[in-house]
């Protein structure tokens, strides 16, 4: 989902209405109706250009195909009480990022703001090699190695982005995200060789789907916080590199 939002905010920099013929900001900010319909046109290009690039890459921004998705390594901690993992997963292959469905999408050029709800309706994730280390009811030692398959079904995120212009006034800029939010309704796993009290693949498996799901929706907003914080770091460097302030400027209120 983070690499689906990395998209989104490099599309809303980059992507805009193309046209043969120069449109004067006088023309464009002529009627509220005018600016809605323009505001209009450039999100519905923003979210073409997102799955565009989640689907084939960007050789503009270096960005490879996200659908399917290739990851190396991803560490996953959750300490849950119930059950604590320590998971490290190893060459992960995951697909159906490319097919997300935006719900929400509103571009607010009167505060500078972006409100985001999308929706991805089935993940499958293939790890070749995952390493588990924790424990079951802090009783049970738990650790293992072998092969994990998950399932992610409806995983839905929302975030409102407040925009901004940088200090040489040519780029726009994240200024904070807030109200991120990320749900998870439905998690299927399957991690074989798991060791600890006897053969209890099943049970952990059943216990992690629970408790993981129970955890990302109990604690969605401190998580939503941790990624907007990151993003903001990862994605400002490159988004200063664009002139893109242009684009959205003469779609402004002319009181700004």
């Amino acid at each position: 989902m983070k690499l689906v939002l990395v998209l989104m905010l490099c599309a809303l920099a980059a992507a805009a209405p193309k046209s043969n013929k120069p449109v004067s900001p006088a023309q464009v900010a002529d009627t509220i109706e005018g600016r809605n319909i323009l505001v209009n046109t450039l999100v519905r290009q923003l979210i073409a250009y997102i799955r565009f690039v989640v689907n084939n890459g960007s050789s503009i921004f270096n960005i490879p195909v996200l659908d399917p998705l290739d990851l190396e390594h991803y560490h996953l901690h959750v300490p849950a009480g119930i059950v604590n993992l320590d998971l490290v997963l190893n060459k992960i292959f995951a697909t159906g990022l490319g097919k997300f469905v935006v719900h929400k999408s509103d571009l607010d050029l009167a505060n500078l703001t972006f409100d985001l709800d999308l929706s991805v309706p089935v993940i499958d994730a293939v790890a070749e090699e995952y390493d588990l280390l924790g424990d079951l009811f802090t009783a049970i030692p738990l650790y293992g190695k072998g092969k994990a398959v998950f399932q992610v079904e409806n995983l839905r995120f929302r975030a409102k982005l407040f925009l901004g212009q940088s200090a040489d006034g040519k780029s726009v800029l994240i200024d904070k995200i807030e109200n991120a939010a990320l749900e998870v309704p439905t998690l299927k796993s399957e991690l074989t060789g798991v060791i600890g009290g006897g053969d209890i693949d099943g049970i952990v498996n059943s216990v992690i789907e629970e408790v993981v799901i129970d955890y990302i929706n109990r604690f969605q907003g401190a998580i939503g916080k941790t990624a907007g914080s990151l993003m903001i770091s990862g994605l400002n460097p490159l988004l200063e590199q664009l002139d893109t302030w242009r684009y959205i400027a003469v779609l402004l209120p002319r009181s700004q």
